[in-house]
């Protein structure tokens, strides 16, 4: 089945934007400027619209963008970009690394309006935005926490773990009762119980349980959620956890067939991974087994960052 994948890149190396292209059987199609932005780094979709942070006239923000690549607002709140962007009902979120802040902005029939930014700490390494019923978790890599506000944008707990840690991304289960989050600076992954956010399990993602070597990035859960994927920036690799029960059990990690997996998708039966260094998009086969397989497919797209699904 033919699908469609949105990529969101920096723009310093020959990159203009976002950009989309196919993706049949794990072939990879020609990758096509959608909408001209500086430094659309990260990329949120939903109901046909993309949200992304970008650099705008003197400071950073957000912007919207329709089905056909046309800019509908954009709304300027930072001096500096922020990572992460998600998007839920008419409100969209975003974490900035380097400001260790929280901004949240509503979505008035695209119109864009900032609601607040909550300062987390200065320079705290803010990864990500994850919702969780009526809650906001945001990872905060040199707090060593999860941090966890209310709709009122008011800290009411956090998760915390051991110094050196840098938690980053994360993902739930679908019925929301687990969350399976990663660290960027020890290379593990994290199995933590919704609601009283205690941590089950943790492991290595990394071959003979190699840790603070830095670099894990993205974490996916594929359909069945008995496949954990991860891709680690400074090993060049995507890793492979088994999950049973919500133990997790190292299977499978190989080259991400390029430098620095900065992000990667599960579409069409196969992984894509956007390989930042190396200026390439590559697919990947899965096995039965949810093991990755050979290489099918790869392009040319400079400094992609952030992949989404049509």
């Amino acid at each position: 089945m033919k699908q469609m994948i949105y990529a969101g890149t920096y723009t310093g190396t020959g990159s203009e934007g976002i950009y989309q292209f196919a993706v049949k059987d794990g072939k990879l199609g020609e990758p096509k400027l959608f909408c001209a932005l500086k430094n659309p780094k990260y990329i949120s979709r939903q109901d046909g619209v993309i949200a992304a942070v970008a650099d705008l006239a003197q400071g950073a923000g957000a912007v919207l963008i329709d089905q056909k690549g046309q800019i509908m607002d954009q709304k300027k709140y930072e001096d500096r970009t922020s990572c992460y962007i998600v998007q839920k009902g008419n409100h969209i979120y975003t974490a900035n690394y380097h400001t260790g802040t929280l901004s949240v902005l509503e979505n008035n029939d695209g119109h864009l309006k900032l609601i607040r930014t909550v300062l987390i700490m200065d320079g705290g390494g803010c990864h990500q935005v994850l919702l969780w019923k009526d809650l906001i978790l945001v990872p905060t890599l040199f707090m060593d926490r999860v941090v966890i506000f209310d709709q009122d944008l008011n800290q009411v707990d956090s998760i915390r773990f051991h110094q050196g840690t840098g938690p980053r991304h994360g993902v739930f289960t679908k019925d929301g009762e687990y969350l399976y989050l990663v660290s960027e600076l020890s290379n593990e992954l994290f199995v933590i119980h919704c609601g009283d956010w205690k941590i089950e399990a943790c492991i290595g993602v990394l071959e003979n349980d190699e840790k603070h070597v830095r670099g894990t990035a993205a974490v996916r859960l594929n359909e069945k959620e008995d496949r954990l994927y991860v891709s680690t920036r400074e090993k060049n690799v995507l890793s492979v956890i088994e999950l049973r029960n919500h133990i997790p059990t190292l299977m499978q990690v190989v080259s991400c067939g390029g430098r620095q997996p900065r992000d990667f998708i599960l579409a069409d039966g196969c992984l894509v991974c956007a390989n930042r260094y190396s200026h390439t998009v590559v697919s990947f086969a899965l096995k039965e087994d949810g093991t990755i397989g050979k290489q099918i497919s790869k392009i040319d797209l400079a400094e992609a960052v952030s992949l989404v699904l049509a």
